[in-house]
């Protein structure tokens, strides 16, 4: 039985450059760490953005279990010699992702609610479904919520949404998606992951979620593809097919 559905945020819930995006924080928080370590802004922004790469790349030891915002402080202080883990440098990060990145949203990075997004939460929450926000756990809550303001998102009743602080691994690693659901108490088989990315919001390996999927292209492993107001509006067709594709894996002989 479906339970719960999980949103992905980037293009998905919120249209937004995110390359521009990322971008403007990377150089924000590489000066940032120039000043604190007293390092060149190059030298800083190359480790800033090794670490990040890693991260994302999920390049630790299948036994590595700290959280991702405990990998990043260990290899900042590794790479960089800077802890972030001091409570006045942590401080200093807090004020940046609290104060000052909510007003970079300019006309390049562009961030607003994507046509089609609180409808679709709006159907799903109706329906009774559980909901979760399964965005890609590479920033901090504070990075997070910054662009959940910008979508209009605060207010959604999610609940569970991952973060550097509460998750060890990031997409599309199977293991980022399987621990999330234990934290919800549920089973891949209850779930239905809607996103945009078809590198990211496609558990790999196969772990037993379906995607609704909402970018370019039709990726096959996709129970469902069309716009986030296709979702909103054709929510039935959705079901449906996740029922349709529940019914052939059960079928199928182990």
């Amino acid at each position: 039985m479906l339970k719960a559905v999980a949103f992905d945020m980037d293009d998905t819930l919120l249209s937004i450059n995110l390359t521009a995006f990322i971008a403007v924080f990377a150089r924000d928080e590489a000066r940032l760490l120039a000043d604190i370590g007293r390092k060149s802004p190059l030298a800083a922004l190359a480790g800033l953005g090794g670490v990040l790469h890693d991260l994302n790349a999920n390049a630790r030891a299948e036994s590595d279990a700290r959280t991702n915002r405990a990998y990043v402080d260990d290899e900042i202080e590794r790479r960089l010699g800077i802890p972030l883990s001091d409570p006045v440098i942590a401080d200093a990060f807090e004020y940046y992702e609290r104060e000052v990145l909510p007003r970079r949203n300019d006309g390049v990075v562009a961030a607003r609610p994507r046509p089609g997004a609180h409808e679709a939460v709006e159907e799903v929450v109706d329906r009774g479904l559980r909901i979760a926000l399964l965005t890609n756990p590479s920033f901090s809550r504070a990075c997070i919520e910054c662009r959940m303001a910008w979508g209009g998102m605060l207010d959604m009743p999610f609940e569970l949404v991952t973060t550097m602080e509460n998750s060890t691994r990031c997409k599309p690693d199977a293991r980022y998606y399987l621990e999330s659901l234990e934290v919800l108490g549920l089973d891949p088989h209850e779930v239905l992951m809607v996103g945009n990315d078809p590198k990211r919001d496609i558990p790999f390996p196969d772990c037993g979620i379906q995607t609704a999927y909402v970018g370019r292209g039709t990726p096959p492993r996709a129970t469902w593809c069309g716009s986030m107001e296709d979702f909103a509006r054709n929510f039935d067709e959705v079901e449906e097919r996740f029922y349709m594709r529940a019914e052939r894996e059960a079928g199928r002989p182990r």
